[in-house]
């Protein structure tokens, strides 16, 4: 051995006993400098982190966190699959990128899918429009259902036309097809079989999704009878003519949009699962077909390690299940596709979207996705341009090519954290998932409200905290950018984009004799495609095919919110407000004494209610009451905020306030702090309000926009 060796070998050694030359401390010891450092404040409320999924976060997790989590004796690859899918992550197959591409004319979606497939994506994810999702041709359809946030597809020229140079064994194909799946196959079927080729090239999947719809939507254009027995004939199909095709889809969508926890989001998705297996197994697909028919599609929210711990959790339920119901190790591993979530995004200040949407992006890496659609920072506002588009695609390719996350196994396994709250999303989402089959399933819970109330608290729940400012949207309720130019919300022209639709699928129907369609035989989807070839249209299709349609069913829709709504609607007021006054609504700053003195309270009101849109001046700082009397009344606003110190508040505050309102008795008056025990005093003088840390940022700033007539 050289010298070198030697050396090498003794910093080594040093470097494998570092921890040697400390003293190991235990939680007891820890806790308790904690506790000193907090000088007095509860450990509890300071240190513990309740989320919306009724889980709290300890501040550390140890070692012992991990004992007694059963999840934890498998390896990536293997049963529950908590690690993964596949025993060699991503070394292999990275995820594919599916990005959405939300154009409603079959032209337009060509150009931006073989612009982007050339340009890093890898996978066609298809978002059809309301009127293709439920079955109707254009001209059956509101204005707003045709090609609105998705593709328009009627006739085998559209397939065509949207298709266009897409080589179907080169690129996994995608649709969010609804409950209009069947018709939706024939199309694809036929396409295929014009170019010489079977439908066993296909990868990816149809995902027909009726519960999905439900939920969404509030109803259904067919029975539910009807929707699952179109999902047996296409999983049969599929099973022996397209075994890489997902015949049935299950989307979380709903849920997260309305605002659900990831628990309830999970257990829903659970829910969902379960009732598709069983009226499979009921139409007498075996189970391991059935199983391996589903493909889940998940939100990806704002929390990263739940978002991560989610999708552990999910494989591990889900592998529950489908054993539970007789499935093998194959068909009890979850097929997952995670999509960035919408709660969370917001119009103002739309670039941190993009931020955002890559914290969603590496949580659905880490957590094991097998396809993924990152969201353009402008999709809840425009119709999504070259440019978004591009920042979206190159988030997941960094994630590949640059972030080396393709080189490592289950990067999450062996987190203490991670792994206590896997096992403890498992347990929340399998304790709601009961509940839901207790009162007999995902529909009879839907149908009684059940899912819509849990929900509808979560959801306020959630806003709530971005009210009182204790949860963050950066630019919305937080960090206000009042200078920042919107962008231009350029949106189609929904009754043209129908109309345009309308004269092409006049143009390519034809008039076929489909009245022997219904018969949900072995050659049912042949039939169907040859029927298509022949210039049927998807509207006709579903009709013959469900010409006894039978009762529909109709629940409570679940709404799609974001928790940014309620804060972009006062800011569109106050801009409104603006483009007819030629300013913002005002408000003056009173501020007493050097700027050290008043400053913090300043900054900190600025902030507050530029939240709500007001338009702030302040002074430079009064000494003196008469001068800031003569400077409010000259501001021209209507409302001023005294901002100082608790010290100085106790002789300005009565004096200041009982002069301003003897010569402006409707001004309003509110101080920044909270008054304490001199409240009483200060309000007996003319005080209005006060606002503190503690103060309701919503609330307050309409109360005021109200009651200068802004809203």
């Amino acid at each position: 051995m050289s010298n070198t060796d030697t050396t090498t070998s003794s910093v080594g050694e040093k470097a494998l006993n570092l921890l040697e030359e400390f003293a190991p401390v235990d939680y007891a010891a820890w806790k308790a400098a904690a506790e000193a450092l907090l000088k007095g404040a509860p450990f509890e409320k300071k240190m513990l982190t309740p989320t919306p999924e009724g889980i709290t976060l300890q501040p550390i997790y140890r070692q012992e966190d991990m004992e007694g989590l059963e999840h934890l004796e498998s390896f990536p690859g293997e049963f529950n699959f908590s690690r993964g899918a596949t025993d060699d992550g991503y070394l292999q197959n990275p995820w594919k990128i599916a990005q959405e591409l939300p154009y409603g004319l079959p032209e337009d979606f060509n150009k931006a899918a073989l612009e982007d497939m050339q340009r890093g994506q890898d996978a066609l994810n298809i978002a059809l429009d309301i009127a293709s999702q439920t079955g109707k041709n254009p001209d059956e359809a509101a204005a707003g259902e045709v090609g609105a946030c998705g593709l328009s597809l009627s006739t085998l020229e559209d397939i065509k036309k949207a298709f266009k140079d897409v080589v179907p064994e080169a690129v996994n194909i995608n649709l969010q097809s609804g409950v209009g799946g069947l018709p939706l196959m024939a199309l694809l079927v036929a396409w295929l079989k014009e170019q010489g080729k079977e439908a066993k090239s296909l990868q990816g999947g149809i995902n027909l999704d009726p519960i999905g719809v439900l939920a969404r939507s509030g109803s259904l254009p067919v029975s539910l009878d009807e929707a699952f027995a179109d999902m047996a004939a296409l999983v049969t199909y599929c099973k022996d003519n397209a075994p890489g095709f997902a015949a049935v889809g299950v989307s979380t969508l709903p849920y997260a949009n309305a605002g659900a926890s990831a628990v309830e989001e999970l257990a829903c998705a659970l829910a969902t699962g379960t009732l598709y297996l069983r009226k499979l197994l009921e139409a007498g697909v075996e189970i391991n077909d059935a199983a391996k028919a589903i493909r889940f599609e998940f939100a990806l929210g704002a929390n990263f390690f739940m978002e991560v711990s989610k999708l552990r959790a999910a494989r591990i339920l889900w592998s529950k299940i489908v054993s539970e119901f007789g499935g093998d190790r194959e068909a009890a591993r979850m097929k997952i596709h995670g999509r960035t979530g919408l709660w969370n995004k917001t119009v103002h200040d739309p670039y941190v979207n993009m931020l955002r949407t890559t914290t969603e992006a590496l949580s659905g890496v880490v957590g094991g996705v097998e396809s993924m659609h990152v969201g353009a920072f402008d999709e809840i506002i425009e119709e999504p341009t070259t440019f978004s588009r591009r920042i979206a695609r190159n988030t997941q390719i960094i994630l590949q090519e640059e972030c080396e996350l393709r080189a490592v196994i289950d990067p999450a396994g062996g987190s203490w954290f991670i792994e206590n709250l896997t096992d403890q999303v498992a347990k929340s989402a399998w304790a709601i998932f009961q509940e839901v089959e207790k009162e007999g399933g995902i529909v009879a819970a839907l149908t009684s409200g059940s899912i819509q109330k849990r929900i509808g608290k979560t959801n306020d729940g959630r806003i709530k905290l971005l009210t009182q400012r204790r949860a963050s949207l950066v630019g919305t309720n937080l960090y206000p950018n009042l200078k920042e130019k919107p962008l231009g919300g350029k949106l189609p022209d929904f009754a043209m984009v129908k109309k345009q639709r309308v004269e092409a699928v006049k143009a390519a129907a034809k008039d076929v004799d489909v009245s022997t369609l219904a018969d949900r035989d072995a050659g049912l989807i042949d039939r169907l495609a040859a029927a298509a070839a022949q210039g049927a249209s998807l509207g006709a299709l579903f009709k013959a095919l469900h010409a006894e349609a039978g009762e529909a069913p109709a629940v409570t829709a679940l709404p799609s919110v974001r928790g940014a709504q309620i804060f972009e609607e006062m800011r569109a007021a106050a801009d409104a407000y603006t483009e007819a006054n030629g300013h913002g609504p005002k408000m003056f700053l009173t501020t007493m004494g050097p700027l050290r003195k008043h400053k913090a309270r300043a900054d900190f009101t600025s902030g507050f209610f530029e939240v709500g849109g007001f338009d702030i001046s302040a002074a430079d700082g009064y000494a003196s009451v008469e001068d800031a009397v003569a400077g409010a009344k000259a501001s021209g606003a209507k409302l001023t905020v005294v901002c100082g110190t608790d010290d100085a508040y106790v002789e300005f505050v009565p004096a200041f306030c009982k002069a301003l309102k003897a010569e402006a008795p409707d001004m309003k008056i509110i101080l920044a702090g909270d008054p304490g025990e001199n409240g009483p005093a200060y309000t007996e003088a003319g005080l209005d309000d006060f606002i503190s840390i503690r103060s309701n940022v919503y609330e307050v700033n309409k109360k005021y926009l109200e009651a200068i007539g802004v809203m």
